[in-house]
C-alpha cells in the first residue's frame, strides 16, 4: 500500500468535498480528560466522513479495515493491521470505510507533566514528526499481539477509579506502546535509509517551523535558535530531508494555503495576508510554482 497524492487537474476527492466552513471543525471524541482509548467501530460523528481535525495526539489502530483515508491532501487505502499517527490539527477524513481497531488518544501535557518524563520517556514527538514524508504504519503480526496486551493494560488502569493512582502507570504503558510503534516504522522503512537517519536539530526545527511558518519564512529565523549559519543549518537538512529550510517552510506553506482553500469562506487575499505574504499577485505566483495551479483553480477544482 503507498499514498497516492491527489494532484491537480482532476482532483480525486474533489467530489467527496460537499460544503465550505468558515474553519476547519475539530471532531469531538468520547472522551473527556487528557488520556483515552476507545474502539473506533463504536465511534462516529457526522465529521467522520468529512475534512476534520483533533486538538490532541492520535494513534489510530487499524486491527481490520477497508476503504479510503485521506490526510492532509494524501489518499491512503485502508488494510487491516495499520496505524495512522494523527497530530494536532492534522487534517483527515474517512471515505467508504468499514474499521475496526483502537483509537489512542493523549495530549502531551499528559505524556509530559514534569522534568522527570521528559527524560526518562521516550520522546514520542519524533514518531510523529511529519517532515520526512506522511505515511501510515504497517503492523506485523508479533507486534499486533504486543499492542493488543498493551491496549488491554492501559484500558484496565482507565477503569481504576483512585483518582490520580493511575496515570504514572498509564504512562509507562503508553510509552511502551510508542516505543513498540517507532520500531515497526523503522521495519516499515527498512529499505529507505535516507529515512532512518534520525536527527534531534531536525525534530528541533520542524518544530519551530510548525510554530512560525506564517511569519518566518526566511532561513535566517530558523538558524540562530541552534547558533548556526542558514548555510550549515542547509546542509543538515539537505544530508537528513533532502531539501532546504526554506523548502521546509514552503512546504508548511503550501499545505496551510491548501486547507484554507478548500475549507474555509477566506479570500485569496485574506489567505495571502495570514500567511504573511504582502502582495496577494506574489502569492499566487508562490503558490502556482509549488502546484501548477493557480489559488483561484485549485479552490474551483476542489468544488467542480
Amino acid at each position: 500500500m503507498t499514498g497516492k497524492c491527489l494532484v491537480l487537474p482532476g482532483y480525486a476527492v474533489c467530489s467527496h468535498y460537499t460544503y465550505l466552513v468558515d474553519t476547519i471543525p475539530y471532531q469531538q471524541l468520547p472522551f473527556s480528560g487528557q488520556f483515552s482509548i476507545f474502539e473506533v467501530e463504536h465511534f462516529h460523528s457526522e465529521l467522520t466522513t468529512q475534512p476534520h481535525r483533533h486538538h490532541d495526539f492520535q494513534i489510530v489502530w487499524l486491527t481490520r479495515a477497508s476503504g479510503e483515508h485521506i490526510v492532509d491532501f494524501v489518499s491512503y487505502g485502508l488494510e487491516d493491521n495499520m496505524i495512522f499517527l494523527l497530530g494536532p490539527g492534522q487534517v483527515h477524513q474517512l471515505l467508504d470505510a468499514s474499521i475496526f481497531g483502537f483509537s489512542v488518544t493523549f495530549t502531551e501535557e499528559f505524556y509530559f507533566s514534569n522534568r522527570h518524563d521528559r527524560e526518562s520517556l521516550y520522546d514520542f514527538t519524533t514518531l510523529f514528526d511529519s517532515s520526512q514524508a506522511y505515511a501510515p504504519i504497517r503492523v506485523s503480526h508479533p507486534a499486533a499481539a504486543n499492542f493488543s496486551q498493551l491496549i488491554a493494560l492501559m484500558r484496565n488502569e482507565l477503569s481504576v477509579q483512585l483518582e490520580g493512582s493511575n496515570s504514572s502507570v498509564i504512562k509507562h504503558y503508553l510509552n511502551a506502546f510508542l516505543l513498540l510503534v517507532e520500531r515497526e516504522r523503522k521495519h516499515n522503512v527498512a529499505n529507505s535509509p535516507a529515512l532512518q537517519h534520525h536527527d534531534a536539530r531536525i525534530v528541533k526545527l520542524r518544530q519551530l517551523v510548525e510554530k512560525h511558518f506564517r511569519q518566518e519564512h526566511k532561513a535566517d529565523f530558523y538558524a540562530q535558535h541552534f547558533a548556526l549559519t542558514s548555510k550549515r543549518l542547509n546542509e543538515i537538512t539537505r544530508e537528513v530531508l533532502g531539501k532546504t529550510v526554506t523548502d521546509m517552510v514552503h512546504d508548511r506553506l503550501v499545505l496551510e494555503a491548501k486547507r484554507q482553500l478548500a475549507f474555509s469562506h477566506r479570500s485569496v487575499k485574506e489567505i495571502c495576508y495570514e500567511l504573511g505574504f504582502e502582495d496577494p499577485a506574489y502569492f499566487s505566483r508562490f503558490f502556482r510554482n509549488h502546484t501548477a495551479s493557480s489559488p483561484h483553480e485549485f479552490r474551483e477544482a476542489m468544488f467542480k
